[in-house]
């Protein structure tokens, strides 16, 4: 049983900090809300999990890459805007998903369930955090220049549309991990809420990147700890901290002149 606590906190620290690091480069890019609307297409996969009886994880994997290579595909055929084709799909799989899901699994997946994390999930969770954190880092510059300065970055031969699609990739892969800690309904928790507090306070680029991980990782410890010494859901707690911490850097920052 310690053994799988002490994973399972080692997973979720890399949960945090994948989360953290992706959700900088939406805030970058100004694309925070998506997250959590694009966080609602995993549930029909975890609902067809938990009706077939295999890892809820997989399902809702394969329906965030499928979500967002459908996004992808009608942006670049109709042109409509990314946050307007996934309000769409949010309405469509919250739909899907709470009716096919059973009411208390239900609640399960708006919220995540630390205790039910299996063995065999943290270690999925850990290794699939780790393969983000690599790929957001060699994809860093191309991806924070085509955010920061998009025609430079179309005149630097780095194309728009393909760094949009493997930014919506980051997020499926964030979102499907994160959900086990936090749930669909608060993944922003972790994705939105650090990232928009580093951006706050932060003093340079690579401080922003680094206190967004920090605070992800930060919150989602505290969140365990205090739902281990007080009987609070941990994806409530790791909410509140994160929030909390937010509303303490606007306390703390200095003023523009």
């Amino acid at each position: 049983m310690t053994e799988l606590l002490t994973l399972t906190t080692l997973s979720g620290i890399l949960v945090a900090a994948a989360s953290g690091f992706v959700g900088s480069l939406l805030t970058l890019r100004k694309m925070t809300l998506l997250s959590d609307a694009l966080s609602h297409v995993a549930l029909p996969g975890i609902a067809i999990g938990v009706v077939f009886h295999f890892t809820p994880l997989l399902g809702g994997v394969a329906l965030l890459f499928l979500g967002v290579v459908l996004i992808w595909y009608i942006e670049m055929r109709t042109k409509l805007a990314i946050e307007s084709i996934t309000g769409v799909l949010f309405v469509t799989a919250l739909s899907a998903g709470a009716l096919l899901i059973p009411e208390q699994d239900l609640l399960e997946a708006f919220f995540g369930n630390v205790q039910n994390i299996t063995h065999a999930q943290a270690i999925a969770q850990a290794v699939i955090s780790i393969g983000i954190i690599t790929t957001a880092l060699y994809l860093l510059k191309p991806l924070a220049l085509s955010s920061i300065a998009p025609d430079l970055a179309t005149s630097s031969r780095i194309s728009q549309s393909r760094m949009e699609f493997l930014l919506l990739i980051l997020i499926a892969f964030t979102i499907s991990v994160g959900i086990s800690f936090v749930g669909v309904l608060l993944m922003s928790a972790l994705l939105i809420i650090p990232a928009v507090t580093a951006k706050n306070i932060a003093g340079s680029f690579k401080g922003f990147i680094s206190l967004s991980v920090v605070l992800a990782v930060a919150a989602l410890l505290s969140g365990l700890i205090i739902s281990r010494m007080y009987p609070v859901n941990p994806s409530f707690a790791i909410a509140l901290v994160s929030s909390a911490i937010f509303f303490i850097s606007l306390i703390i920052k200095k003023p523009a002149r």
